[in-house]
C-alpha cells in the first residue's frame, strides 16, 4: 500500500471509527483546525471567545478555586466578555495548583472523560494535574496537520528519540494502544546518546527504512553529530521534528545541513494545554484551544508567557503562567489567523558529556527521576567520570529505592563513572521560578 492511500485509509476510515467507538475527536479536531484555518481573524476571535465564555462559567459554577476568587474580586462570569477581560483574572502558578489541587477539580467531574498528568519536575517538583479528551484529541490532531505541512504522511514510520514524557511507559487505555500502533513510531531512548547508541540507532533507522525522526532536540543533535561526524549518508531522511527543548541554531543548521530535509520545532506544554508548531522558520502556531498573553515583558513582545486552555474542562486554569518567556508575534500568515509565537527564550537544555563518551540530556532525567520518590533533584557534573546527584527525598523514600535510583543511574552514565547521591531539604528556585538542575 502507498504511503498516500494508507494515509487516507487511516485518517477517512480508521480514526473516525477509533473516535467513533472510544469517545476521542481526534477526527472533529483535525477537521476542525482546517475550517479555522480558512477563517477570517475577527471569526476566529469571535469562536475562541464564545469558547472562552463557556469556559469561565463552567469554572465559576463547578470549581471552588474559581468560585471564590470571582466573589473576592466581585467578579460574574458574564463580566468576561472578551479575550482582553481575561486580565481582570490574575494569573495561577504551580504554587497555587499544588495548594488548590482538589479546589480546581470541578464537582461534574465523573462526567468528563479525561486522564491524570504530571510535568517533568524541572521547577522544583512535579505538578499533577488533569487533562480531558478534547483537550488531547487537539493536541493530537494539531501534531497530524503540522508534520502533514513537512511532507509527512499519516502512518509513515518514523523513530521517537526521547523518554517516557514522548511515549508513556505507565499502562495506557487500550483505545491510546490502538492510536499509538498505527501512527508507526518506533521509540529510542534519548538520554544518553553515546557512539555506541548512536552507532546502533543509524543502523536501526536504515534497516528499517525511516524515513522521520521526532524527539528532544538535544538528543537528535547528538545522534546528528555521529553522523555528520563520520560522513555517514542518510539519503532516506524526509524530515526532523524537534521538541522538549530550544532549537538552537547550531542545532537546525547542523540537521539541515546533514539531512536535506525540513526540520519543524514544537513548543508545548501538556499542563497548558497548548501546542505550537514552526509551520515556517520563526514562525510556531499557537492552536487555536489556547489564548496566550505576556506579562512582565522586557523586550517588545517579549515576557512571561500566560496560557489559558479554553477545552480543558476537567482542570480548569485561567492565565496559567508556566515559567517560560516567548516573543509574541502580531502578524499573520496565509492558511492560518491565530496567534504566532516568533521566539521560545527559555527553554534551553544542557548535554552532558561525560569521559566514556556517554552524552546526556537534561529532559530525558528529568522524566526518569518524577518515577521516584523524589520532589526535586539538581544533577552536577563533577569531572569526566563523576556525577553528583542531590535529591529532595519525600518521606516514603527508602534505602531500597535509593540503591535502585543509583542503579538506574548507572545504567544510563556508565559504570565507570562515580555518583554520589546526597540529600538536600530544599533547593531554592530562579527568579522565574525554575532550578537549574542540570549542571555540566
Amino acid at each position: 500500500m502507498g504511503s498516500s492511500l494508507k494515509e487516507f485509509f487511516l485518517l477517512k476510515i480508521i480514526l473516525p471509527i477509533i473516535d467513533l467507538t472510544t469517545g476521542t475527536k481526534i477526527t472533529y479536531w483535525l477537521r476542525q483546525i482546517t475550517v479555522m484555518n480558512s477563517m477570517s481573524g475577527e471569526q476566529r476571535k469571535a469562536w475562541q471567545t464564545k469558547k472562552l465564555q463557556q469556559f469561565i462559567l463552567h469554572a465559576y459554577n463547578n470549581t471552588p478555586y474559581y468560585h471564590q476568587l470571582f466573589n473576592q474580586l466581585s467578579l460574574k462570569p458574564e463580566d468576561i466578555s472578551s479575550l482582553e477581560d481575561l486580565t481582570k483574572i490574575p494569573p495561577i502558578d504551580k504554587n497555587i495548583i499544588r495548594e488548590n489541587y482538589g479546589a480546581l477539580i470541578p464537582a461534574n467531574i465523573k462526567k468528563i472523560p479525561h486522564k491524570k498528568g504530571r510535568t517533568g519536575g524541572t521547577t522544583g517538583m512535579p505538578l499533577h494535574y488533569l487533562y480531558d479528551e478534547d483537550t488531547w484529541g487537539y493536541i493530537t490532531a494539531a501534531k497530524i496537520y503540522a508534520w502533514k505541512t513537512a511532507g509527512y504522511k499519516y502512518g509513515e514510520k518514523f523513530v521517537t528519540i526521547g523518554s517516557s514524557s514522548l511515549f508513556p511507559t505507565h499502562k495506557k487505555s487500550w483505545k491510546h494502544i490502538i492510536y499509538f500502533f498505527i501512527r508507526n513510531g518506533i521509540p529510542l531512548n534519548g538520554m544518553n546518546i553515546s557512539d555506541e547508541v548512536a552507532e546502533n540507532y543509524v543502523n536501526l533507522i536504515n534497516k528499517r527504512k525511516v524515513k522521520y525522526i521526532y524527539g528532544y532536540a538535544a538528543s537528535i543533535y547528538l545522534l546528528t553529530k555521529y553522523i555528520s561526524d563520520r560522513k555517514i549518508k542518510m539519503p532516506g531522511i524526509k524530515g526532523v521534528f524537534t521538541t522538549s527543548e530550544v532549537l538552537t541554531p547550531q542545532y537546525r543548521a547542523l540537521m539541515e545541513k546533514t539531512y536535506n530535509c525540513p526540520v519543524m520545532d514544537c513548543y508545548g506544554a501538556r499542563d497548558a494545554g497548548i501546542t505550537a508548531y514552526e509551520i515556517s522558520p520563526g514562525s510556531y502556531h499557537v492552536g487555536y484551544n489556547a489564548l496566550a498573553e505576556i506579562e512582565n515583558p522586557y523586550a517588545e513582545n517579549t515576557g512571561t508567557l500566560l496560557v489559558t486552555n479554553i477545552l480543558n474542562y476537567s482542570f480548569p486554569l485561567i492565565r496559567y503562567r508556566l515559567g517560560d518567556d516567548v516573543c509574541l508575534a502580531h502578524t499573520h500568515q496565509a492558511g492560518y489567523n491565530g496567534q504566532l509565537i516568533s521566539r521560545v527564550v527559555g527553554r534551553t537544555s544542557e548535554v552532558m558529556r561525560l569521559d566514556n563518551g556517554h552524552n546526556l540530556t537534561s529532559t530525558g532525567f528529568s522524566i526518569m527521576i518524577r518515577d521516584f520518590n523524589v520532589l526535586a533533584f539538581k544533577m552536577t557534573k563533577v569531572n569526566g567520570l563523576k556525577i553528583r546527584l542531590e535529591i529532595q527525598p519525600k518521606p516514603e523514600f527508602s534505602d531500597n529505592e535509593c540503591a535502585y535510583l543509583l542503579k538506574t543511574m548507572k545504567k544510563h552514565v556508565g559504570n565507570e563513572v562515580e555518583v554520589e547521591i546526597i540529600y538536600v531539604n530544599s533547593f531554592e528556585p530562579l527568579e522565574n521560578g525554575k532550578r537549574q538542575y542540570f549542571i555540566t
